[in-house]
């Protein structure tokens, strides 16, 4: 199951949750058992209709789509967070703007990991207050997951959203300490290892050359976002793969080098909100923590084979 914020259908937001949706469709063996949608990105009201219309274009409308969180989990203290996302309501659309139904994103979680205890893996791709409000909702959920992966956070290096922090840890801290702290078989794909992974305008201008819908969509949506970061002072001219380096991970753990360590997410108000403070040094995590990893941390990437799993499946597909 995907957890996800896709901003794929409005014009200058990131489109990579879309990718990472399409990798997973395009996988073989793999079933996608539903798509939960989570504030961040965009607003829930733009991800339910950008999910959707994805999912018709590719031909897959039968694969189930849920709302969700609308906000972080404590809204008082993250209303700035809340505010500045909220301003995006204005985007222009791609996708048809689609009625928003009730949220029943954790009720779907935890039925369907219920209803298949150890063989469930969620890949989590947006800010985690859906996967903390299932393992609050169903006391199992955690423990009978087969894994979760996390596309958040940054174990080596600073953050994408302030100095300290990666966007989707930093959009709800409270709920990330959560689901860290539960016990569940977690993989980090942070940062570090998906600034490894790049997609340019070439690729994107290959994909307006194929012509189909879903092609064009994709290369409209990929044109708008690099646009963007070539403006932006630190932008190169291409995106970097962060979703779908996730859900390939997923899909083919040996695909990323891993290290077991502890993370612990900082919750406070200060300018470290939202940072995944990682224990590298074993002996100062016994001496200052003295606490196990909970963490299998991804490092490494197989960049080459990731890169042609990618075209394989993703832009060879549209």
């Amino acid at each position: 199951m995907i957890d996800t914020d896709p901003g794929m259908g409005s014009l200058g937001t990131d489109p990579e949750d879309g990718f990472a949706i399409l990798y997973a469709l395009g996988s073989p063996g793999v079933t996608v058992e539903g798509i939960t949608l989570t504030h961040g990105n965009v607003p829930v009201s733009h991800s339910w209709s950008n999910a959707n219309h994805l999912l018709q274009l590719a031909g897959r409308p039968d694969v189930p789509v849920h709302a969700g969180a609308h906000e972080p989990r404590d809204t008082q203290k993250r209303a700035l967070q809340t505010s500045w996302l909220n301003q995006r309501e204005g985007l222009t659309r791609l996708a048809p703007e689609l009625t928003l139904p009730e949220s029943t994103a954790v009720e779907f979680l935890t039925s369907t990991v219920a209803d298949s205890p150890g063989e469930i893996t969620v890949v989590a791709i947006g800010p985690l207050t859906n996967i903390a409000a299932a393992i609050e909702a169903d006391d199992t959920f955690a423990a009978n997951l087969d894994r979760l992966v996390i596309m958040g956070g940054a174990a080596t290096c600073g953050g994408n959203i302030t100095p300290a922090a990666e966007f989707n840890i930093w959009m709800d801290p409270e709920a990330a300490d959560g689901v860290f702290g539960s016990g569940a078989p977690i993989t980090m794909v942070g940062l570090d290892v998906c600034h490894q992974t790049s997609f340019d305008t070439s690729q994107v201008d290959a994909l307006a050359e194929r012509g189909s819908k879903l092609a064009s969509f994709a290369a409209e949506c990929s044109k708008a976002w690099i646009d963007i970061r070539g403006a932006a002072d630190d932008g190169d001219g291409s995106l970097h793969l962060y979703d779908s380096l996730a859900v390939a991970a997923a899909i083919d753990p040996d695909l990323v080098g891993c290290r077991d360590l502890l993370v612990q997410i900082e919750t406070g108000d200060g300018p470290a909100q939202g940072m995944t403070v990682t224990y590298t040094n074993e002996i100062l995590r016994m001496l200052l923590v003295g606490k196990n990893p909970n963490t299998s941390v991804a490092l490494d990437v197989e960049v080459d084979r990731f890169a042609a799993l990618f075209a394989q499946r993703v832009t060879a597909t549209l």
